[in-house]
């Protein structure tokens, strides 16, 4: 009775952590501000209506620009659209499957929230995978809180719940794959050979029920990032690996083994190729993409592989382990060798995968500051489980072996498992609080973009004073990287800062008051004071804020340049 009431109150404060980390992602997101250029990229991929585009001068009214981010009505669920704008770019279309629906029930609204609440979903997912995974791996009750604790308030996952993008289900995927491979480990060890020296009958009860599941979530998975095949071939090469050289009670014929690992290895083949049949695009994104050749050149010139390991290893290091995980790593392993400590095959499998991973994403994925975190992020709450598990292991080991140290004093020997374990509750109190401080203040968080909320709040201001988009011909697309200011707008005037023409627009002639987004260019200031050589009311410009790729400009009558 007393195991089973620790057990309940153990999970209830699972719940408990769970829900304040869910309503950590809410006060979170209501400080996000503005959207990464990526992110408006998800609203429009996912719900795109005539195509955006840009004009020389002529105006455009803002409700026709925000039609191309939502779903209009008569537009929703309509999957096939998402599928057929997701060709033409590099990536497969599962996760603005799940954001267009997200848009379809809510139709006519661009909100932040939607994709928020979409990740959130997502993050609940990937937190009860967790849980059942470090239940297979047998992580004592404790421990497992623990994990989940420092996982789901890290500013990394917080931020990539606030990232409308991918990345948040590309991990439940990945979590999703290494329980289903855990659990399809310890079937096959479980039976002890049996299903390898009985029939086809028994083989394929044992396929629908462990190898079958691995099918759909790697074809759910490729499905909703490439990368995450990556994480699948290693880990199934990993499980191929353990089932033809393990060793094992019974003698069984290597070609029983060998038929074993071609079930699984066809298995997985068929469910790749049934993607690739659902969504004909994923080969040449892979192949031919602009993404997939510069990720194939990359993985093939060594001459930059240790800058980049360092540069992922450093967002790793200050992003998920404030500072702190390469001295852990280091001492951990140090005292794994000299400790002579074996480890599980469950967790060499594990090991290797997430190594594997982290050093091919590497040395494939884009150098985008912070924000290239999104690549190695899908398996930073590996690298906290082994972290954790390894440190609560080693202190059990050190304690065991100072335990038949004649010199200790024995009141220090009988608490000593004690000592361990307060000093474990230490290390991952202090990941725990730096992570709640980091999400509380948003020092750690990407994609807030706090700054924002006054450029927007300027721009609702004036929404009322006619807008000007002085944009570069040669990167038109940078113009929907503002596309939260224009929509404050009731219409926009697009003008190509290439054209000098002057403008003869009878509304712009006539006002007194011009605001004006200009891109970096040339010939930005050209431009400029050409808009106020053609009005007989406007005499000069200041600039009153500015932003990646651009710079917002007030024109009036009456101020200086």
């Amino acid at each position: 009775m007393n195991e089973k009431s620790s057990k309940d109150r153990l999970k209830t404060i699972g719940y408990i952590i769970l829900v304040l980390q869910l309503i950590m992602c809410i006060l979170v997101g209501a400080k996000k501000q503005g959207f990464h250029e990526d992110e408006y990229y998800s609203y429009y991929s996912s719900n795109r209506t005539a195509g955006l585009f840009v004009t020389d001068r002529q105006w455009q009214d803002t409700h026709t620009i925000k039609d191309e981010f939502v779903v209009i009505p008569g537009q929703g669920f309509n999957y096939s659209l998402v599928s057929t704008v997701q060709s033409w770019d590099v990536h497969p279309p599962l996760y603005y499957d799940i954001l267009h629906t997200a848009c379809s029930i809510l139709p006519r609204l661009f909100s932040k929230w939607l994709g928020i609440v979409v990740n959130m979903i997502a993050f609940v997912i990937a937190w009860f995978l967790l849980l059942k995974l470090m239940d297979l791996l047998r992580v004592t009750d404790v421990t497992r809180l623990l994990v989940l604790a420092i996982w789901g308030f890290n500013p990394m996952t917080i931020s990539f719940v606030m990232f409308t993008r991918m990345y948040m289900w590309m991990t439940a995927f990945i979590i999703g794959c290494a329980l289903l491979h855990i659990r399809l480990l310890q079937a096959t060890r479980g039976v002890q050979n049996t299903i390898l020296l009985s029939g086809h009958k028994s083989m394929f009860m044992f396929w629908l029920r462990y190898i079958f599941p691995v099918m759909i979530c790697s074809y759910l998975g490729f499905l909703t990032h490439y990368y995450y095949l990556i994480f699948f071939v290693f880990i199934g090469f990993c499980y191929v690996a353990w089932l033809l050289f393990r060793g094992s009670g019974n003698k069984v014929k290597i070609s029983k083994k060998i038929y074993a690992g071609s079930v699984y290895v066809i298995s997985c083949a068929v469910a790749l190729l049934l993607a690739i049949a659902t969504y004909p695009s994923a080969a040449a994104h892979i192949f031919a993409g602009y993404r997939g050749t510069e990720a194939i050149s990359e993985f093939s010139t060594l001459a930059n592989f240790p800058s980049r390991i360092l540069f992922f290893m450093g967002l790793m290091n200050d992003g998920v382990f404030a500072g702190v995980f390469l001295v852990m790593a280091i001492v951990l392993l140090v005292c794994f060798i000299l400790l002579r400590i074996r480890v599980s095959s469950e967790y060499m499998m594990l090991v290797i995968t997430g190594a594997a991973y982290f050093v091919v994403v590497a040395k494939t994925g884009l150098l985008l500051g912070d924000t290239s975190n999104r690549y190695e992020m899908p398996v930073y709450w590996l690298y906290i489980l082994i972290i954790i598990t390894a440190l609560e292991l080693v202190l059990y080991e050190v304690s065991l072996k100072l335990e038949t140290r004649k010199f200790l004093p024995l009141k220090l020997k009988e608490n000593l498992e004690t000592i361990g374990k307060a000093l474990l509750f230490v290390f991952c109190g202090f990941m725990i609080v730096w992570a709640v401080t980091c999400d509380l203040t948003g020092s750690r968080i990407l994609f807030l973009y706090e700054e924002e909320g006054e450029k927007v709040e300027y721009a609702r201001d004036n929404r009322d004073v006619l807008a000007l988009v002085l944009y570069n011909s040669a990167t038109p697309d940078k113009v929907w990287w503002i596309t939260n200011e224009l929509l404050e707008y009731p219409k926009i005037y697009f003008v190509s800062e290439e054209n000098d023409t002057a403008i003869d627009d009878e509304a712009i002639l006539s006002s007194d008051k011009l605001i004006v987004y200009a891109a970096d260019d040339d010939n930005q200031q050209k431009m400029l004071q050409m808009i106020v050589d053609s009005s007989d009311k406007l005499d000069g410009y200041k600039e009153v804020g500015h932003e990646e790729n651009w710079t917002t400009y007030e024109i009036t009558g009456g101020s200086n340049n």
